[in-house]
C-alpha cells in the first residue's frame, strides 16, 4: 500500500463532523494528500474540496438601506468521496481565522475554496481577508463587481462555482441528486439577527446544508469530467471548450484557424455584423389580448437545438477575409452566397417597409452605424432617410425581401469562401446532442453536463476574444477598465496560441442562419404575434408547411451525414419545430413588446409570463389570474415576484455596530418593483446581449 492510499484510507476513517469551527481538530486536515499540477508550473495543490458560504442580516427592517452584516458562516470540507466537516460560527474575523487554521494544517502549497455566488460574500468579506492577508496578487473579474477567481500570495484561491454550474445552488443539487440538499425553508430572511442571536438546530442546518452540498455538487462534477481540484474549469463554457480543444488538438484545428483568423479589423467589422437572436412582437397586435373563441388557439412551435443543427449542416466562411477588387451589387451577392461569405457595409437611402403586414422587420435600430429620421418600432426599423449597417449575405437576403428603398450601395465588402465545419467538430456537436437526447432521465450530472455542453458549442464561438481587463480598487471597492490597454496586441497572442481553434465569424453565422430559419418557420403561420430567438408564437398554423419545413431539415442532416438519435422509440432530430400539444397552446395570449409576453395555457390552465428582469413563477401570481392586468402601468411588486435590488455600500475601514456585530462592505437586497411600460422602454441592446451572455440564474 503506497502512501497515497494509506492517506485515503485514513481519510475516509473519520467520522463527518458538523461542529462549531474552534472545536474542531485540524490535524485531520494534515493527512490530505498534495498533488502537482503537471506542466512547466508544477505547483502542489491541496486534494481537498472546500467551499464556504456566508448569510448575512440587515440591521434594521423599517424598509431604509442600512450597513447589513455577515450573522453566520460555515465551511464544508471532502476528499477523496468522503465529508470531512462543516465548521461554522458568526463573525467574518472568525472566518478568516478557521481558514487560517485549515491552511496551517494542510501541507500543499495552494488551498481552493469556492462560494456558491463569489461576488456577494467578496463584498461583505473583502476588508477581513484584505486586514489579514494583505490585497490580492490576481483577481479576474468578468465584469464589474463580478469576481470569479481571486488569489492571495499564501496560497488561497477563491472560486466562484455560480459561474460555473450556471444555477442556483438548490438546484445544481436537485440536478445532481447528491446526497445533502439545500435545507429550502429553513432560514427566515425577513429576520433580524446579529452575530450572537442563537441559531436555532433548523437555521444552523441550513447554513451548512448550503457549503455541504456544494462540496458534493463539485465532487460530481470533477468525477464526471476526470478533473482535478486544480484542473477544474473556471466557467460553464471552459467544460466543452477544454474537450473541443483536446480533440481538436489531434486534428491540427489551430493550424487550420490560423488560414482563416480575423485581422483585428475584420473581427471589429465582424463584431458588428453580429446580432444575436431575434426577438419581436407583431406591433398590430401590441397591448391587445388575444383569445381562443375570438381570435383562434394561440400556438407556439420551438427549434429543437437549432444553433447546434447550424452548425452541423449550414456551410460557414472556411478561410481568411479578403477584400474585393470589385464592385459588387446586392443581386451578385446573393448569387454568390452558394459559395461564399461576404460581410460588408449596406447603404439604403431611403428603406422602408414593402408592406404594412410585414410585421417582423429585421433591420436593427442599434446595429446601424449611422441613421437619418428612423421610425422605430421597439428597436426595430420600419423606415428611415437614410441608414449604414454591417451585414452578412444572409442578412441581405431578409432585407430584400422586406423593405423598398431609392438607392443602395453595398461597400468595403470582404469574402471567404464557404464549407461546412471540420468534420471532427461536427461529429462533437453530434455526440453532445446523442447524450442530451439519450441520458434524459439518466445519470443526473451526466445529463446536466449534456445539456450544458450542447448550449455552450455555439456560445465559445462568439466569445470576444479579448475584453478589457477591470480591476477592483481595494480601498473603494470600485471596478474600472484599466486604461491605454493594448487590445490589438492581446488579439495577436491570442491567435497565435495553440489552443485558439474556433473563429469568431462561426458564430457570426450561427445566428445569422438561425434567424433565416426563424423567418421560414414565421412563414408557416397565418398571424405571426411573437418570436423569441428559436420559437413562433401564432395563430393558424399550416401544419403541411411545419411538415415540409421539417423534412428539408431532416435531408440537410442526412446529406451532412447524420440520420438521428433514436430513443425510447422515438427519432430525434436537431433543427425540426417542434409544438406539443396543450403545452405548447395558449387560450389568451398578449405582448406588450420584446421580452414582454403573457399566456394561458391550454394544458394547466395557469398563466405563464415573460418579462425580462420578473422571475416567472411569482411574476405571474400578480396577475391575480386575470390576464388583463398585463398591461402598461402594471407594477410587479418585489415583495411578491422576489426581485431585489443591489446597492453596494462600502466603508473606510471595520467597525463594531452598537449591537456588537463586526460589519465591513456590504450588500443591500431590498425587494424592487417593476414597471411594466411601453414596448420601447426596454432596450433591444439590453436584450440582444442576453443571447450570448451566460446566464447565471435560473428564473424558475
Amino acid at each position: 500500500m503506497n502512501i497515497l492510499q494509506k492517506r485515503t484510507q485514513l481519510i475516509q476513517s473519520h467520522t463527518y463532523q458538523q461542529i462549531e469551527y474552534s472545536q474542531y481538530d485540524y490535524k485531520i486536515l494534515q493527512d490530505i494528500p498534495v498533488k502537482r499540477e503537471q506542466g512547466k508550473r508544477r505547483r502542489e495543490y491541496n486534494d481537498i474540496i472546500i467551499m464556504g458560504d456566508t448569510e448575512t442580516s440587515k440591521k434594521y427592517n423599517d424598509g431604509r438601506i442600512y450597513d447589513n452584516h455577515v450573522c453566520a458562516w460555515s465551511i464544508s470540507m471532502r476528499s477523496h468521496g468522503h465529508n470531512l466537516a462543516t465548521l461554522y460560527g458568526r463573525k467574518p474575523s472568525e472566518m478568516v481565522d478557521c481558514i487560517n487554521r485549515i491552511r496551517e494544517a494542510l501541507q500543499g502549497e495552494y488551498t481552493f475554496i469556492y462560494f456558491h455566488n463569489l461576488a456577494y460574500d467578496w463584498v461583505f468579506l473583502r476588508k477581513f481577508y484584505i486586514k489579514e492577508w494583505g490585497p490580492p496578487d490576481q483577481q479576474l473579474n468578468v465584469k464589474s463587481h463580478y469576481p470569479i477567481n481571486i488569489v492571495f500570495d499564501n496560497g488561497l484561491i477563491f472560486r466562484d462555482s455560480l459561474i460555473l454550474a450556471q444555477v442556483k445552488l438548490e438546484k445544481w443539487a436537485a440536478d445532481y441528486n447528491v446526497e445533502h440538499q439545500k435545507a429550502v425553508g429553513k432560514w427566515d430572511y425577513d429576520k433580524i439577527r446579529n452575530q450572537d442571536t442563537p441559531l436555532t438546530p433548523d437555521e444552523i442546518l441550513y447554513v451548512c446544508n448550503d457549503t455541504l452540498a456544494g462540496v458534493e455538487c463539485i465532487e460530481a462534477l470533477m468525477l464526471e469530467l476526470n478533473k482535478k481540484i486544480f484542473s477544474i474549469p473556471y466557467t460553464a463554457t471552459g467544460i466543452p471548450r477544454d474537450i473541443t480543444r483536446k480533440i481538436g488538438k489531434k486534428h491540427h484545428a489551430h493550424d487550420r484557424f490560423k488560414g482563416m483568423c480575423l485581422s483585428w479589423e475584420y473581427l471589429l467589422r465582424c463584431e458588428q455584423a453580429y446580432h444575436g437572436g431575434y426577438v419581436h412582437a407583431n406591433r398590430h397586435y401590441l397591448s391587445r389580448v388575444l383569445d381562443e373563441e375570438t381570435d383562434g388557439l394561440i400556438q407556439c412551435y420551438d427549434f429543437a437545438s437549432s444553433y447546434p443543427f447550424i452548425m452541423l449542416c449550414f456551410p460557414m466562411p472556411m478561410e481568411k477575409f479578403t477584400p474585393l477588387d470589385k464592385n459588387y451589387g446586392s443581386s451578385e451577392i446573393i448569387a454568390a452566397s452558394d459559395k461564399y461569405a461576404f460581410i460588408f457595409k449596406l447603404i439604403l437611402i431611403n428603406p422602408r417597409l414593402k408592406s404594412d403586414d410585414i410585421v417582423m422587420p429585421v433591420l436593427q435600430y442599434y446595429k446601424c452605424t449611422r441613421i437619418l429620421n428612423p421610425i422605430i418600432d421597439n428597436g426595430r426599423v420600419l423606415k428611415a432617410d437614410y441608414l449604414e449597417i454591417e451585414i452578412t449575405e444572409i442578412d441581405l437576403k431578409l432585407i430584400l425581401q422586406e423593405y423598398d428603398f431609392d438607392q443602395h450601395i453595398c461597400t468595403d465588402i470582404i469574402y471567404a469562401k464557404k464549407g461546412l465545419l471540420p468534420k471532427w467538430y461536427r461529429d462533437y456537436v453530434w455526440e453532445c446532442f446523442g447524450y442530451k437526447t439519450t441520458l434524459k432521465g439518466g445519470d443526473p450530472v451526466k445529463y446536466a453536463l449534456s445539456k450544458g455542453k450542447i448550449n455552450s458549442l455555439y456560445g465559445m464561438c462568439v466569445q470576444h476574444p479579448v475584453k478589457p481587463t477591470i480591476e477592483e480598487n481595494y480601498k473603494t471597492g470600485e471596478y474600472e477598465e484599466v486604461k491605454g490597454q493594448d487590445l490589438e496586441g492581446e488579439y495577436n497572442k491570442y491567435c497565435k496560441r495553440f489552443t485558439t481553434i474556433l473563429p469568431y465569424q462561426w458564430g457570426v453565422y450561427v445566428t445569422a442562419y438561425a434567424q433565416e430559419n426563424l423567418f421560414k418557420l414565421g412563414a408557416c403561420v397565418d398571424t405571426w404575434i411573437y418570436s423569441d430567438t428559436d420559437s413562433c408564437y401564432g395563430i393558424g398554423w399550416d401544419e403541411k408547411k411545419v411538415q415540409e419545413y421539417n423534412n428539408n431539415c431532416i435531408e440537410m442532416l442526412k446529406k451532412a451525414g447524420y440520420n438521428g438519435i433514436e430513443h425510447n422509440g422515438r427519432m430525434y432530430y436537431p433543427g425540426v419545430a417542434e409544438h406539443e400539444t396543450g403545452k405548447d397552446d395558449y387560450t389568451e395570449f398578449v405582448t406588450l413588446g420584446a421580452k414582454r409576453y403573457c399566456g394561458r395555457n391550454a394544458e394547466t390552465g395557469k398563466l405563464k409570463i415573460t418579462v425580462a428582469g420578473v422571475p416567472k413563477k411569482n411574476g405571474a401570481l400578480c396577475l391575480k389570474d386575470d390576464i388583463r392586468n398585463f398591461k402598461k402601468g402594471m407594477i410587479f411588486p418585489g415583495t411578491i415576484t422576489g426581485k431585489k435590488t443591489h446597492t453596494y455600500l462600502y466603508k473606510e475601514e471595520i467597525y463594531i455596530d452598537p449591537a456588537g456585530n463586526e460589519t465591513g462592505d456590504s450588500i443591500d437586497l431590498s425587494p424592487c418593483d417593476y414597471l411594466l411600460n411601453a414596448e420601447n422602454d426596454i432596450k433591444l441592446e439590453d436584450i440582444l446581449h442576453e443571447q450570448i451572455t451566460m446566464q447565471v440564474y435560473d428564473e424558475e
